[in-house]
């Protein structure tokens, strides 16, 4: 048979890969996974800033619900020195304390500002009847983009905003 012939010598010509090809192959996922480490990492302050300002806004949506709901007046305070933020509800412990309802730690990293003052305390009050003493709450860290935790003052809404640089 002719053709048989063809194919078992084109079949014995075919001796796979050279040393060289592979080499560059190696190297070129080296170069490509060494980009995207470089990315991973770059990102990891941007992630810590969004979870920081979705777990702000959420604190301050409960605020705002359960002063609603239960018919007290909730405070959430930024205490800068600690580096905690904490909710405090309106009613004082028996000992006359008024102890945190909420209280979480900022990573060293973020800063946290009031309308681009750091000196500035940062003090959020929801009242009773759905609104409060609104403000808005920088988020950012030195190498990603800032976010805003804006509150109003008149509904007591909670919105999270990028920071226009």
């Amino acid at each position: 048979m002719p053709g048989s012939d063809r194919i078992a010598r084109r079949l014995h010509d075919d001796r796979g890969f050279t040393l060289f090809e592979i080499l560059v192959v190696l190297i070129i996922i080296a170069i490509a996974s060494g980009i995207v480490g470089v990315y991973i990492g770059r990102s990891t302050g941007s992630l810590e800033v969004k979870n920081l300002a979705k777990s702000i806004s959420s604190t301050l949506r409960y605020a705002r619900n359960h002063a609603v709901s239960e018919k007290q007046t909730f405070c959430f305070v930024v205490d800068r020195e600690d580096a905690m933020y904490r909710l405090y509800s309106g009613h004082p412990s028996e000992d006359g304390e008024i102890s945190p309802v909420i209280s979480k730690a900022i990573p060293e990293n973020i800063l946290i500002s009031t309308g681009g003052r750091d000196d500035a305390p940062i003090q959020i009050v929801f009242y009773p009847q759905g609104n409060s003493s609104g403000g808005s709450i920088e988020i950012g860290s030195g190498e990603s983009t800032g976010l805003s935790v804006a509150v109003n003052s008149i509904t007591g809404k909670v919105d999270v905003l990028k920071v226009q640089e």
